[in-house]
């Protein structure tokens, strides 16, 4: 099945709490929920050395989505349109890998609501 989400490390670490797990859970394990390089390595970033090994395991089960020159691009585009001050470069990166893949952004930042306000992507916050 193809993915309909992709999934923000903000959105992720809900999966911690138990009346947002069932939800979000839901969709991870129907295999709707995508993930992309900029993502895992801010997910990874928040464990220690000793737990990253079994996260990055679990990331290999969910589709990846590129993001690569063109996402780039998209996030410059919408860096400009924002306005100041400008999203985390990881927010427009991970913003711009939903919106060109087609996926609803799954997030818990208000970073994100900036962007979507700014192209119209399809957005929904977890909590």
């Amino acid at each position: 099945m193809a993915a309909t989400h992709l999934a923000d490390a903000s959105a992720l670490l809900e999966l911690q709490q138990p009346q947002l797990a069932l939800r979000i859970g839901g969709l991870v394990v129907a295999g709707l929920v995508a993930t992309c390089g900029v993502v895992d390595l801010e997910l990874l970033a928040r464990f220690d050395a000793d737990d990253r090994a079994d996260v990055l395991v679990e990331r290999r089960f969910f589709q990846r989505v590129p993001c690569g020159d063109t996402v780039l691009d998209r996030a410059i585009v919408v860096q400009g349109l924002v306005g100041d001050p400008p999203p985390a470069t990881v927010h427009l990166i991970v913003a711009a890998t939903a919106e060109l893949a087609g996926l609803v952004l799954l997030h818990d930042d208000d970073a994100f609501d900036r962007i979507a306000a700014a192209t119209g992507q399809p957005i929904e916050r977890v909590r």
